[in-house]
């Protein structure tokens, strides 16, 4: 395979920011960087390499083991053929498999002192299922989202959930090379700085700082492209049952999203957006950063884009805050597409655990209850407190909830600081009012 560029050439180029204050995060071992190599099989339905993470220790005291995440085994978890497997370490020795095999738990050959780094590497395979999934496999085509495995921050391991996210990830870079047939494209998070052909593949080599999850999907893609009126790149990739005129729409879509974001909570710092298109046949989206999965209609092209800012600049803890990221992407996408007739009515309370703050733990199930919660009660939550203190104010608020938290890990009371801080108007009675204290 090609090699990809020195990890400390791209580290001098994109240092990893601070976090958002949050003790868990400072604590916890910290992923610098990335450096990944896989090779697909004929169709990009297998992949087969290698992976190393740059850990680094903040602080204060010695680490001596890190929890890797497998997402991708979150829905058929510990089949006799796993979706994800890992082994070969260099640089720590693997237990057993933990939480429906989405976790494993490497000791490091030697404790980590505070603020130095070492490097954890691992044989890689990923098999991707055949299901219309965020990771899955739709005939030709293959969706990779939450493939690579990531470390958990410290011990923390919530279980994979299907109706939502169970997922919290530190910004890092990836540097990331991919091997794959030259008929099969690879869009992915990041910016493509290089390509090798070799007989009839193609070794593609992809440089993603400042991210923290990296996603990509491979097939026979078609493709258009563009760039906004801010001057981002944009590529959208569809399937075949997919026409160029819907994609350059969806593109459309994902162009005025990024441009609203910009202009209303603060610049997107990537050059380039990457949108895949498919038939997902009631799986509508995923957010990645710079990257996103779509069914081919507005409402999901712009709700995902709007993650740029709400998870992929902003970071939370899906599984116990879903709130946090969602609502605002919702809320995000209102404003774009029209605010909604049953805002009027809302909120909408199914039973007495239904709250704009519960968790995935409760969502999880109540299914039925997630979209209307999180979705519906939580952007009308946001529109109705620009009626309560004004759209110019909730503006500011999320413009200053964004500089101070960007590329970190955000708490719920962080949010709604930031709202109390710009008004006068005590806010505890509208909190309460939406479930919204925790």
């Amino acid at each position: 395979m090609t090699a990809l560029p020195a990890l400390s050439a791209l580290l001098l180029i994109a240092p990893a920011p601070a976090p958002a204050p949050d003790t868990a995060v400072e604590t916890a071992i910290r992923p610098v960087a990335y450096h990944v190599n896989l090779s697909s099989d004929a169709t990009g339905a297998r992949w087969d390499g290698r992976e190393t993470i740059v850990l680094r220790n903040p602080g204060p005291a010695p680490i001596d083991a890190v929890w890797l995440r497998l997402w991708g085994n979150g829905v058929d978890g510990c089949a006799a053929t796993p979706d994800v497997t890992v082994g070969s370490f260099t640089g720590g020795t693997p237990g057993e498999p933990a939480v429906g095999c989405t976790a494993v738990r490497v000791r490091l050959n030697r404790p980590l002192p505070p603020r130095r780094t070492t490097d954890l590497s691992f044989a890689l395979t990923i098999r991707v299922p055949e299901r219309a999934d965020r990771f899955g496999r739709v005939g030709d085509y293959a969706f990779l989202g939450n493939a690579l495995p990531v470390p958990a921050i410290g011990d923390d391991l919530p279980p994979y959930v299907s109706g939502g996210e169970s997922f919290q990830s530190l910004t890092s870079t990836f540097l990331v090379s991919l091997d794959h047939p030259a008929g099969i494209s690879v869009p992915a998070t990041g910016t493509v700085v290089g390509e090798a052909r070799h007989g009839g593949r193609v070794t593609t080599r992809i440089a993603a700082p400042l991210v923290r999850d990296f996603a990509w999907a491979a097939g026979p893609f078609g493709s258009v492209s563009g760039r906004t009126s801010t001057g981002v790149r944009l590529h959208t990739w569809y399937t075949g049952e997919v026409t160029a005129d819907t994609a350059r729409s969806v593109q459309a879509d994902v162009a005025r999203t990024l441009e609203y974001g910009a202009a209303t909570y603060g610049a997107y710092p990537y050059p380039e957006m990457d949108a895949v298109i498919g038939g997902f046949e009631g799986f509508q989206g995923m957010e990645y950063p710079n990257f996103v999965l779509t069914e081919p209609s507005s409402l999901p092209a712009v709700h995902e884009t709007a993650h740029q800012w709400w998870y992929a600049l902003v970071g939370n803890d899906e599984y116990r805050h879903p709130w946090l990221d969602e609502s605002l992407a919702q809320y995000t996408t209102d404003k774009l597409l029209g605010t909604p007739g049953y805002c009027a009515q809302a909120p909408f309370w199914f039973d007495d655990g239904m709250r704009i703050d519960a968790g995935m733990d409760y969502y999880d199930t109540h299914h039925d209850f997630y979209a209307p919660g999180i979705y519906g009660d939580g952007a009308c939550m946001f529109l109705e407190l620009e009626s309560l203190i004004g759209a110019d104010r909730v503006r500011t608020a999320l413009r200053d909830y964004l500089a101070r938290n960007r590329f970190g890990i955000a708490q719920p009371s962080t949010l709604r600081d930031a709202f109390q801080a710009v008004t006068t108007i005590d806010l505890t009675p509208f909190w309460a009012k939406w479930r919204n204290v925790r």
